[in-house]
């Protein structure tokens, strides 16, 4: 999952991936992670977002698409509901603190 943030996955495939059931991949992923399995891909499509945003120079809709979000409106709402600002302040302070 990692390595495919851009790739659409729901719960059902990842079972059958897992080749377990939902209840039991939900568990042991409460146990592994603190959360369930589309909230840890949420959690790290954002990190990486947040990780680009920092380090590259990727417009925010190209950012949105490398980490799965075909629009960026709603990776920009995603974004500020994990981060508490929308990517471009995110950008912009990062770019602050490396000036400073």
């Amino acid at each position: 999952m990692a390595r495919q943030l851009a790739e659409p996955i729901g719960l059902a495939a990842l079972v059958q991936f897992a080749g377990t059931n939902k209840t039991t991949l939900i568990s042991r992923f409460h146990k592994a992670f603190g959360c369930g399995p589309l909230t840890w891909r949420r959690n790290r499509r954002m990190a990486e977002a947040a990780r680009l945003l920092r380090e590259g120079q990727q417009s925010i809709s190209d950012i949105a698409a490398t980490v799965g979000y075909e629009n960026s409106n709603n990776f920009s709402t995603a974004f500020r509901a994990i981060h508490g600002q929308s990517p471009r302040a995110y950008r912009n302070k990062a770019a602050r603190k490396e000036n400073a």
